[in-house]
């Protein structure tokens, strides 16, 4: 006798922490089952059978429980070698992925038990829907996938945007780590080899230092560069191009994306800056003759918030998916520091945006204009 999945979870996928992930079971024994346990990822869960006696439990909110420690935050300092490639990689693991067994238990009312484990791979991502169908896959067991938006995650393609002068990086997850990965710049002809250390790991272009960039070793073109890759010395299936830009002034921001890492994007310099205040309470000072007044009443308090209006124009429709994807974003930091200057995590502050509409698609356009309202922490004012 044997515990039965009629709907199991797939063990050779990475799956999205925040998608639902339900599994259903039962036993093929005819012993009438008392309950089930779930253990493993911090879980240690109960539950009683249906009157069919099967079960059903979803992992969601247990995985978001123990993968996201971090809520999000970017705390990671690099400290790049000139001379050493594998400086410029990082392990990214801890508040974006988990990975154990879990454990199903049945017990049955004469106190015998059947078991049956699965080998699971989460991430701080999320799949909608209509993606989801169009694509019918989400992460298959490619050996390597880049942790950013995609049109068809089928074809294993990303376009990322560098922007010359300021911090990059991009993160991409590897199913066997300490192993050779080979970095191939099919357009110039160059390649570079790291060896990531872990399952998912973010490797920078530049942390802002111009002076010290992974282009010394896998050099770069103004404009398109497209990146193929082996792993041990297998070509994988897997297309990266990255577009390099020249470094200009503007607003430069990072936000999370539905993978639960950074895109990067540069905004026009030719940006608005607003100012929005707003009075507190009163209280009442008129207690004196005209002649001795000058104030009549007190304001307690006064709020400030700056807003900043910024813009990018004229993007292509199909290299437009990294900035539809701000739109959902939990967290967006704007970048505070100097360009051509090393960062660290104090050079951003983090922004809301206020923006809440959004056009997507028309089908009469082949360019698109990009128009967003970022809205900045509350500005510290005096009071009474």
């Amino acid at each position: 006798m044997a515990i039965v999945f009629t709907k199991d979870i797939a063990q050779d996928k990475l799956l999205m922490a925040y998608n639902n992930n339900v599994i259903k079971f039962y036993s093929s024994s005819t012993t009438t089952p008392l309950k089930a346990t779930i253990s493993g990822f911090g879980i240690n869960a109960v539950l009683y059978p249906h009157p069919n006696g099967s079960f059903m439990f979803n992992l969601k909110d247990y995985i978001i429980a123990v993968i996201n420690t971090k809520n999000f935050v970017d705390d990671l300092v690099t400290d790049i070698d000139p001379l050493d490639i594998e400086t410029f990689h990082y392990d990214v693991t801890n508040g974006c992925y988990k990975q154990d067994t879990l454990q199903i238990t049945i017990e049955f009312i004469d106190a015998t038990t059947e078991s049956a484990s699965r080998e699971l791979h989460f991430i701080t991502g999320v799949e909608n829907l209509e993606s989801y169908k169009r694509n019918e896959i989400l992460f298959v067991s490619n050996p390597l996938s880049i942790l950013s938006p995609v049109e068809d995650r089928a074809n294993n393609t990303a376009k990322l945007f560098y922007f010359d002068g300021y911090p990059f990086e991009f993160s991409f997850y590897i199913t066997t780590p300490n192993i050779p990965l080979k970095f191939i710049n099919t357009t110039n002809g160059l390649d570079a080899t790291i060896t990531p250390t872990a399952k998912v790991n973010s490797l920078f272009i530049s942390d802002g230092d111009t002076s010290i960039s992974l282009e010394d070793f896998l050099p770069l073109v103004a404009g398109t560069n497209k990146i193929l890759f082996e792993l041990d010395d297998e070509p994988q299936d897997l297309n990266l191009f990255i577009d390099k830009k020249e470094a200009s002034c503007g607003v430069y921001i990072k936000f999370l994306n539905q993978y639960g890492r950074w895109n990067y994007w540069l905004f026009s310099d030719k940006h608005f800056r607003n100012r929005t205040t707003k009075s507190g309470s009163e209280i009442n000072n008129d207690f004196n003759n005209l002649e001795d007044t000058i104030s009549p009443t007190l304001i307690t308090s006064k709020t400030s918030t700056d807003s900043l209006k910024i813009a990018y124009e004229r993007i292509p429709k199909e290299d437009k998916i990294i900035l539809d994807s701000i739109s959902e974003s939990i967290k967006i930091l704007m970048f505070t520091g100097e360009r051509f200057s090393k960062s660290n995590p104090n050079d951003w502050m983090e922004v809301q945006l206020k923006t809440q509409s959004f056009q997507l698609y028309d089908h009469n356009k082949e360019l698109y204009n990009f128009y967003f309202d970022l809205q900045l922490p509350d500005r510290y004012t005096l009071t009474l």
